[in-house]
Order: structure tokens, then C-alpha cells, then sequence
């Protein structure tokens, strides 16, 4: 058998971890219920016990839970702004039966700010506070970006003031929206600089209006050709190591960039100490069979597009683009148990719509 039959080698199909969940939370519900409603105990007796089972169901999955009325408990499930665990707290809350008594809730909904404010420290940020104006980049046309200026900013509250601001616009947006609509934000004060200013509570409506508009643009782009070598690139990392990168030199000069402007990340810690930072031969043969493995499960229909990999300073790192971070957040997610029985490994989803984290590649020629 080979290596890479050995190493994702299908293993008995589990239980659905989603169904035994709720057959779980089915069992305790009415106790949860009280406990929540009652409000006293509520850390110990329902978060200290729903906390492992979330964390045991998928890392990454956070809550919140009040009463959403006098007879029906919220509870809410959250990514806390990553991505990449979205996809399985939507799954998870399609699989929930209903419960009479509860609100299951994917993701923090958008609600209406006008007649809400978020105080942090010695700070209120409330809808009259704010207001913004889009950023154009010309290089850039399709980079949602924006400044949001704050009536009462100052320099040395910045870092409060931005916690307070995302989470305003957590609440305004919704944590989706936020998450995945907006490419860049600038906040400041105001001054007599700046563009007409537009009211805080007009974003959703502008931001849907841009991201329909950059949806209506792409929709029929031709992917490119996936069969091209890939360009070997040699250089030095900080501490004096060889760094050896294979890369997708057409592809990142593609002009249809914006149309997968999702980034995939995937990093793998290999002990190269003898090898000055580079696999040794055994580790560099499961890379190889492991590059195919993921071009077999990102590109099938043009979900992923392939940038590349790099090698080094004890790590391999691998980059895909892709149209969504969904699909390709799931694919990974179900490597994962292979891939760490040979490497300590981790995957990021970003938003980059030029691939301006590749520029050192195109860069170095």
C-alpha cells in the first residue's frame, strides 16, 4: 500500500457529532432552561457544562445565552471573528431539532442600533457618533474599504475606541456581514479634510450595494488553467535559513484576481534542525504526496485555485485562493486528524482580494 493510501486511509464512518449534540442538549434542556431564566448560577451550572461540548464537538465555537423573552431562552452560537469555524456553527444549528422553549441562533444577528450604544471603558459609541465615508483605491476597485470617524476620538483611547467600534459594528452588521463584507477599515477623528460624511446607519445598505455589485461583476469569470508548472524560487529567511518556494507565477498575474478572494493558508511544522531548516527526505516525500492530496480535494470545481507552497525554517507553508471559505474550510477541517499524525499543522481563511500577501513572490522575480 502507499504512503499516501496509508496516511488518508478512509477510517470507519463516526457517529453524527451534530445529532448527539442535541440529543445531549434534548436531555438537559429544561434544566438549562430554569437555570438561564433564574440567572443566578448561570456560569457554573449551564456555560461551565455547555463549554466542554462545544469544544469537544469543534474547537472554536463560543456562545452567548439570555432570555430573549419572559418564556424563551437565546442561545447563540458565535466564531468571535473566525472565519473559518462559520461553516460548522451553521451546520450545527441546521441540525438542531425545535425546542419550544429555546431560540437557537447562528452567528450574532444584526439589530437595529438607533436605540442602542456600546459603552467600553469611559466611552459611548452609539449611532450619533459615528458616521463614514468609502476609501477608494484605483489599483484597488474592488476593495471594500472604509473610514468611520468618531466624534469623540483620541490617540490615546485608540485601542478601546476600535474594540468598541467592531463592536458596534458586530451588532450593526451582523457578525457574518462584518466578518466578510468589509476588506479594510481606518478609524479616526473628525477633521475639515475628510469627504462628506454618511450616517452610520446607512453602512449595511451600502456595503449589500457594493458586495451585489462585485458579485454581478465576477459571476462569469473563466478560471484559469490549473496544468502549469510552477516557478522554484530560492531565498533566505531572518535567521539565516534557506527558503526554497514553488509558485503559480500566471496565476498571480491574473487580472481576475478579485473573483476568488478568499486565502488559504495551510502551515505544517516539520523538524528540519538537521537539514538546515529543509524536510528531511522522508518528510519531503509526505509533502509531496500531501500537496496532491489537497489538489485533489481543493480544486474539484474550481472551488481553489493553487498559488504555491513554500519550504523552510522548519515549516511548510501551502496556499490555495478560493471563491468561498465554506467549502474550503470543511475540506481541510476533514485532513486535519491525517495531516497532524505526521505534523503539527493549522490552516487560516482570509479575505484578500488582490493576493497582496503574494506579493514577495512576484516581488522576487
Amino acid at each position: 500500500m502507499s504512503i499516501i493510501k496509508r496516511f488518508f486511509q478512509k477510517q470507519s464512518a463516526p457517529n453524527n457529532p451534530y445529532k448527539e449534540f442535541w440529543n445531549w442538549f434534548s436531555e438537559n434542556e429544561k434544566k438549562f432552561f430554569d437555570i438561564v431564566k433564574d440567572g443566578e448560577k448561570i456560569d457554573e451550572a449551564f456555560f461551565a457544562i455547555l463549554s466542554p461540548r462545544l469544544e469537544q464537538l469543534h474547537k472554536g465555537i463560543f456562545f452567548l445565552s439570555g432570555m430573549s423573552d419572559e418564556n424563551i431562552a437565546e442561545l447563540i452560537l458565535t466564531a468571535d471573528g473566525i472565519v473559518k469555524n462559520i461553516v460548522f456553527i451553521e451546520e450545527l444549528i441546521e441540525a438542531a431539532p425545535v425546542f419550544p422553549n429555546w431560540k437557537i441562533t447562528a452567528l450574532k444577528q444584526a439589530v437595529d442600533m438607533e436605540d442602542w450604544q456600546i459603552g467600553i471603558e469611559d466611552l459611548i459609541i452609539n449611532s450619533p457618533s459615528l458616521s463614514f465615508f468609502p476609501d477608494d483605491y484605483p489599483q484597488y476597485p474592488d476593495e471594500i474599504a472604509i473610514t468611520i470617524v468618531y466624534q469623540d476620538y483620541s490617540t490615546e483611547e485608540h485601542g478601546t475606541i476600535v474594540s468598541g467600534i467592531y463592536m458596534f459594528l458586530d451588532n450593526l452588521l451582523g457578525e457574518l456581514n462584518a466578518g466578510v463584507q468589509l476588506d479594510q477599515i481606518k478609524i479616526q477623528g473628525p477633521n475639515t479634510s475628510h469627504p462628506d460624511l454618511i450616517p452610520i446607519a446607512k453602512l449595511p445598505a451600502y456595503l449589500n450595494w457594493r458586495e451585489k455589485e462585485f458579485i454581478e461583476k465576477y459571476e462569469s469569470t473563466e478560471i484559469p488553467d490549473d496544468d502549469i508548472p510552477l516557478t522554484t524560487l530560492q531565498a533566505t529567511s531572518e535567521n539565516e535559513m534557506p527558503l526554497i518556494a514553488s509558485i503559480n507565477m500566471p496565476l498571480l498575474n491574473w487580472d481576475a484576481k478579485p473573483s476568488f478572494p478568499w486565502v488559504l493558508r495551510l502551515e505544517l511544522q516539520y523538524d528540519g534542525q538537521q537539514n538546515d531548516g529543509l524536510p528531511n527526505e522522508s518528510d519531503f516525500e509526505i509533502l509531496n504526496e500531501l500537496e496532491d492530496t489537497l489538489l485533489d480535494n481543493l480544486l474539484d470545481s474550481g472551488m481553489c485555485l493553487y498559488a504555491g507552497r513554500q519550504v523552510g525554517s522548519n515549516m511548510c507553508e501551502f496556499y490555495f485562493t478560493c471563491k468561498n471559505f465554506r467549502e474550503p474550510s470543511k475540506k481541510v477541517y476533514e485532513l486535519t486528524p491525517e495531516i497532524e499524525q505526521n505534523f503539527k499543522f493549522e490552516y487560516f481563511i482570509y479575505r484578500d482580494k488582490y493576493w497582496r500577501s503574494f506579493e514577495h513572490f512576484r516581488a522576487a522575480l
